[in-house]
């Protein structure tokens, strides 16, 4: 295989990317942790494959059909992207609610979880629901404790309600915010407080927003933190994050061009280094956009000498939406 030529292609990578990273949006940020070197092992899948699924309009079943030849999924987490974080006013006081949209309700609601997460989790994949604020002025930067305390137990019920394996953070869109110091990481620890032992919390560190109120004990407490977009960005802007919880390959793939043989060279760069997990965005249907020629490459670049199959991917987005969507208020959980 290629891998004897890896530094030196890396180097070669690098400079091409240096003129073009910030057209593409995509960091490539090395530290002295790669010196680092692990023994990569496909039996053991470190690192693991985290796979977020736009649920607005692809059905999330098409992530649990690219296997790998003993006839395991390629995806180890599959985020549902998103429920938002919205907010009531009870009595002139602002509460926290989760918000299902209208194309999300019945991924969840009316036997939605039954057929989409138990589906998903029938080939050993765990299921998170990312939440996303929604531009009503609240964020996971704004929480006075009790808002906290109320949001964490309202995931908390999600979670159990839904069967859910956890909750994923991205912190966009908030709109207008006051920000409580040390709000998002006082929401992590109250979280895992309530959530019960082997679930998943996970965080997108888009644009590092609010992830400096997160300190090093609450930042322990998190399972996965993706980078931005990136191929190899090994900035952690979370305290308390060790590399084996840090995914510093992040890759969009609703982009019309990806550059597959980078990617594996990176993907065998990050397990060598260490680093617990690679992140995909936005899968899309293999009809539209095949994606297996890049998982395959990362693959191979992760594990070493294995193979990626798809049996289907191109499952349509089969359940009905409900324009009211649908709302889960500190109240539901009492």
């Amino acid at each position: 295989m290629k891998k004897n030529l890896f530094f030196v292609a890396t180097m070669l990578i690098a400079g091409a990317m240096a003129a073009c990273s910030q057209k593409e949006d995509f960091a490539v940020q090395a530290t002295n942790d790669d010196a680092t070197v692990v023994t990569r092992a496909y039996g053991d899948k470190t690192p693991k494959i985290a796979i977020y699924v736009e649920t607005n309009d692809i059905n999330p079943l098409n992530a649990g059909d690219y296997k790998l030849p003993d006839g395991t999924a390629y995806a180890d987490i599959v985020e549902f992207f998103a429920a938002n974080l919205n907010k009531e006013t009870v009595n002139g006081v602002v509460r926290p609610t989760l918000y299902l949209n209208d194309k999300m309700t019945n991924l969840l609601e009316n036997g939605g979880a039954a057929k989409y997460v138990k589906g998903l989790q029938a080939n050993g994949i765990k299921v998170v629901l990312t939440i996303l604020p929604n531009w009503q002025n609240i964020d996971f930067t704004s929480l006075n404790d009790t808002q906290a305390d109320q949001l964490a137990r309202i995931l908390t019920y999600a979670t159990d309600k839904y069967n859910l394996d956890g909750i994923g953070f991205d912190n966009e869109y908030g709109g207008t915010v006051t920000t409580v110091p040390g709000s998002f990481g006082n929401l992590i620890t109250k979280l895992r407080n309530y959530l019960p032992a082997g679930k998943l919390i996970t965080l997108f560190q888009y644009g590092n927003i609010g992830t400096s109120q997160i300190d090093a004990a609450a930042g322990a407490k998190i399972d996965y933190v993706y980078s931005d977009f990136a191929y190899y960005n090994t900035y952690i802007s979370v305290a308390g994050v060790t590399k084996e919880c840090y995914a510093p390959m992040a890759i969009n793939l609703g982009n019309s061009i990806y550059n597959v043989s980078t990617y594996g060279d990176y993907a065998y760069r990050l397990a060598e280094a260490g680093y617990g997990a690679i992140m995909h965005f936005n899968l899309r249907t293999r009809s539209e956009r095949n994606q297996l020629p890049l998982f395959k490459a990362i693959a191979d670049g992760a594990w070493g000498e294995t193979d990626v199959t798809c049996d289907n991917g191109n499952r349509t987005q089969d359940w009905t939406f409900v324009p009211s969507g649908y709302t889960i208020t500190v109240d539901d959980i009492k």
